[in-house]
């Protein structure tokens, strides 16, 4: 092939999207610790099919329009870092794309270089080792063997290639790839969505989807109130996948009904993995008419008034606040706190660009301070600021103990330059540790780690290891306070609930320490410890 025409980038996003299904687990599984990470190929995988979603409602096929679709996509469904990332690159490629009817090698040569450019931009401080490196050789090869390709195979052919000894290098230039024994995961995702241009090009097929690790069974008996959403959506599929999806919807929720034939299916279903539904839909097959309900906001009458009635009174705020947050408990201390809207997400959940903005402007206040509680959304709320007409500060808190520090510090009274630096400062004042479980065997400076064991994170290092819950959360603290402090949040996630803390209430009590217990309900985390 020569020269791609629109219609081709369709089914090269289309590739795209099937090669990050082959390799998504193979991407969320390189995290740099032993710990549920961003995950990083869901959420390259989310952002390229927010970007099919918005290819299919362009007005027009033409090269402008979709190279428009392609860039608008991306950016409001960009999702964690690497989304973001991957959302500037697409953002430069189609800039110099779309001034073109169609695309040779010289102007593919000269999209991904601008793709390179754009991104690097978008970084405050770019760190070699990373996806950027990936984009940046794949450009740099691009540009160099463009004059001697005679088709836009061999070209991509000679970019991909290069791609991958770009990301077979990261760890040589990030130690703490190499100490983990990975490459890094955007630009493994970065790679994955070139091989699957290549293979559109090439029609040569992908490989088969790998299959996941089963989610564990809801307990028997859940009803329709146990659930937070209510999907409902046309599945576009073949019909000898529809028992299997089936299945997998048992299990994810329950009141499921997936009715039709003929490749087109009614799906309904009430769960509280929503991200998950969508996403096992969409191996399946193809999506439409999508429509979700929070079902927590319709059980009764009198919620729905005080709903109302919070509404009313927020709009009488001067200044609306979001906040990113997961489990019920910590949801609960941040509308007390004063928070107005709060988008489910968190470590392995990332809420994407257009979420986040729905949220702010949601509001009835012109400004918004939007608190993201998590570095890898951070990138994706930075982006709201130019995406909508209110006035946005994002408070670049990082945990949730930073979230709560931050709101502590707000004052309704006080103005919003005020308010501003009143909560960014704040933040410099809490220190956070974390207790999770160790996704896979690895190793640190404490020695060899196994799969399921529990480990301590502070200050970006793996401090503590045990086979014993209870033994890692005290060595993680007993870390913490040599570096001082006077209160302790421990805030206690979905794994420890029911666990008695008493002693860990008293190490810290006879630290001298004041003790706040908090019921977070978290995932991933079975322990957060915030001290101030």
């Amino acid at each position: 092939m020569e020269r791609l025409r629109a219609g081709d980038l369709v089914g090269m996003v289309d590739a795209a999207i099937d090669a990050l299904r082959v390799h998504k687990e193979e991407i969320n599984a390189m995290n740099v610790f032993p710990v549920p990470d961003g995950d990083t190929g869901t959420n390259m995988l989310l952002t390229m099919q927010a970007v099919k979603e918005a290819v299919g409602e362009a007005d027009h096929q033409d090269m402008a329009s979709i190279c428009r679709a392609i860039s608008r996509g991306s950016l409001m469904g960009a999702r964690g870092n690497s989304g973001v990332v991957l959302s500037q690159i697409l953002k430069g490629m189609t800039e110099v794309m779309e001034e073109k009817e169609s695309l040779d090698v010289e102007t593919m040569a000269e999209a991904l270089s601008r793709g390179a450019e754009v991104a690097y931009r978008a970084v405050m401080k770019p760190v070699e080792g990373t996806i950027l490196t990936v984009v940046k050789a794949a450009s740099d090869e691009g540009k160099r063997i463009k004059d001697g390709c005679s088709s836009l195979e061999e070209w991509l052919s000679g970019v991909t290639r290069k791609a991958k000894e770009a990301l077979d290098q990261t760890p040589e230039l990030l130690p703490v790839l190499k100490e983990a024994g990975v490459v890094d995961a955007g630009g493994r995702g970065l790679l994955a969505i070139f091989e699957g241009f290549l293979a559109f090009l090439t029609g040569e097929e992908l490989g088969e989807v790998e299959e996941e690790v089963e989610q564990a069974n809801l307990p028997s008996g859940a009803g329709l109130e146990d659930f937070r959403y209510e999907a409902q959506f046309i599945l576009h599929c073949k019909d000898s996948r529809v028992e299997k999806f089936r299945e997998t919807l048992h299990r994810l929720g329950g009141s499921v009904l997936v009715v039709g034939g003929d490749k087109l299916y009614r799906v309904h279903v009430h769960t509280d993995q929503l991200g998950k539904v969508i996403e096992e839909a969409s191996k399946v097959g193809r999506l439409s008419d999508v429509e979700i309900t929070d079902l927590r906001e319709q059980v009764e009458e009198a919620g729905m008034r005080e709903a109302a009635a919070g509404k009313e009174a927020a709009a009488e705020k001067p200044v609306g606040i979001v906040a990113v947050a997961v489990g019920e408990g910590i949801k609960n201390v941040l509308r007390s706190m004063g928070v107005d809207r709060i988008v489910d997400g968190g470590q392995s959940m990332n809420p994407s660009t257009a979420e986040l903005l729905e949220a702010v402007d949601s509001l009835p206040q012109d400004r918004v301070l939007l608190i993201p509680n998590n570095r890898n959304i951070i990138p994706a709320a930075e982006q709201t600021r130019t995406l909508t007409s209110k006035e946005v500060e994002v408070i670049p808190a990082t945990a949730i103990t930073e979230g709560f520090a931050a709101m502590v510090a707000f004052d309704p009274r006080a103005g919003w330059e005020e308010n501003r630096r009143r909560m960014a400062e704040a933040l410099k004042g809490v220190r956070t540790g974390a207790v999770t479980t160790a996704v896979r065997d690895s190793k640190c400076s404490l020695g060899k780690i196994k799969k399921g064991s529990y480990i301590g994170l502070y200050h970006g290092e793996i401090v503590s290891k045990s086979e014993d819950l209870k033994q890692a959360a005290l060595q993680l603290l007993e870390r913490m306070v040599e570096e001082g402090g006077e209160i302790v949040s421990v805030i206690v996630g979905e794994g420890a609930a029911g666990r008695d803390q008493g002693d860990i209430v008293r190490f810290l009590e006879e630290k001298g320490l004041e003790v706040e217990v908090i019921d977070g309900g978290q995932p991933v985390y079975h322990y957060i410890f915030g001290l101030e």
